[in-house]
């Protein structure tokens, strides 16, 4: 079985199979009998989208921590809001949209340093679709950003 005696120290596991793609619900109780097999700390992942996805899976797992993939597209805050939230029990609102806007700008940045311009406008066009999902005229903002071809500062 798995256990620490080859070294590992955690597992990750993923509610949802390969064949699912992004399709279905994630099988948290999969999870729980990962959990039962293993001597190790278990991570659960899978469909975190709210606070509340967060504490069930915890509850129905039984894993000792939680790992949030798509539920932070757009929102990279939603994974301190969610560490506060079952810390506390206590909602964490949004940053303001000034806030928001610097960590956009700060994460478009990044990845025009790190992959270059031509890459890099490529990758950040779907993270600029992520975080302005929801906002007013976002559905505008989201074809014109997936048409730029270049940056224009």
């Amino acid at each position: 079985g798995i256990n620490a005696e080859y070294g590992i120290q955690m597992v990750t596991i993923h509610g949802r199979t390969r064949c699912q793609l992004y399709n279905g619900s994630a099988d948290w109780d999969f999870i729980a009998k990962v959990k039962e097999a293993v001597r190790l700390p278990v991570i659960g992942n899978g469909d975190v989208v709210t606070f509340e996805d967060a504490a069930n899976l915890l509850r129905q797992s039984g894993a000792d921590g939680v790992m949030i993939g798509r539920g932070a597209y757009g929102r990279p805050w939603f994974i301190n809001q969610v560490g506060h939230y079952l810390k506390t029990g206590e909602r964490l609102m949004d940053p303001p949209l000034l806030d928001q806007h610097r960590i956009i700008l700060e994460h478009f940045e990044e990845i025009l340093s790190h992959y270059g311009e031509s890459t890099g406008v490529k990758i950040a066009r779907k993270h600029m679709g992520w975080y302005s999902k929801g906002l007013n005229g976002s559905a505008d903002f989201r074809v014109a950003v997936t048409r730029c071809r270049q940056l224009w500062l």
